[in-house]
């Protein structure tokens, strides 16, 4: 037996859940196609003789028992080109996985993979791992990822966050804002440890502008200790902080003017604890 062939069709067929007998029926199938177009075609690579393995497999589903296919638990009446927006099949379940017929770009909709180290691709992508415009996974890619480790173009938020635009997560690394456990951001970071390209407020903060407990920076309030050109302690006078940093910074957005404003207060209230 061809050891290719073998590794290929087991591939086909960890994709279609069904009773071992109906297995075994489409294993002889599989072999018999694969041994029949190799005599045509005199070709060898079963991927060129049949395609993807998950393709393949979809077909075999495709024209199995109504049971697995054909029945809708639910239909919308509501249309997106023709098609009903939201279609639910009875009876499918792909060994823990689901990809919606509707496609975009020839993606999937939806793409649900519950198997065990299992990928799933779609627009909205949820599964071990799972890449999408938005993902949902232990290992996540998309633009907007949320899990554990997650990788998101705009925004991400997961155990381990990376973003080139907002990151929230117990590490959290972004290119424009950072908000974690420890946070480092190309702009502005927020937590436990920030560090920041511009605005660090955290225990500990290093920045141009940074506020926290220990800082590091050009220009900052700290409470226990700080380095820097443009340092002073924190006082009790909101105002006159305020006043400090934004007098040495007149040109700050102000959008981050508020944030700061905001993050002042909150520390003079007590309501955030920088040590």
């Amino acid at each position: 037996m061809n050891k290719t062939y073998k590794k290929y069709v087991n591939q086909v067929l960890r994709r279609i859940p069904c009773k071992p007998r109906v297995k075994k029926r489409i294993r002889y199938d599989l072999y018999c196609m694969l041994e029949e177009k190799s005599s045509e075609l005199h070709e060898m690579d079963p991927y060129q003789l049949l395609g993807e393995p998950e393709d393949v497999a979809d077909e075999f589903m495709d024209n199995m028992d109504d049971v697995y296919h054909s029945r809708y638990a639910y239909v919308s009446e509501n249309t997106f080109l023709g098609m009903p927006l939201i279609q639910v099949k009875s009876g499918m379940n792909r060994g823990g996985e689901y990809k919606s017929e509707r496609k975009l770009f020839g993606i999937p909709l939806v793409h649900i993979n519950r198997n065990p180290f299992g990928v799933a691709k779609g627009i909205i992508a949820i599964g071990p791992v799972a890449i999408g415009i938005i993902s949902l996974g232990l290992c996540s890619v998309g633009v907007l990822s949320l899990g554990v480790l997650c990788l998101g173009l705009l925004i991400s938020l997961g155990a381990i966050g990376l973003s080139c635009g907002i990151s929230f997560g117990g590490i959290a690394i972004a290119g424009l804002f950072a908000c974690g456990g420890v946070a480092i951001g190309g702009y502005m970071a927020f937590g436990g440890c920030a560090i920041a390209g511009e605005i660090a407020i955290g225990g500990y903060a290093r920045g141009r502008v940074a506020i926290g407990d220990t800082i590091h920076a050009h220009i900052g309030l700290y409470q226990t200790k700080g380095t820097g050109e443009y340092v002073i302690p924190l006082i009790d006078d909101i105002e006159a902080m305020k006043y400090y940093i934004f007098n040495k910074v007149p040109d700050m957005h102000p959008i981050v003017k508020g944030m700061i404003k905001h993050a002042i207060r909150l520390i003079a209230d007590g309501a955030i604890i920088l040590q």
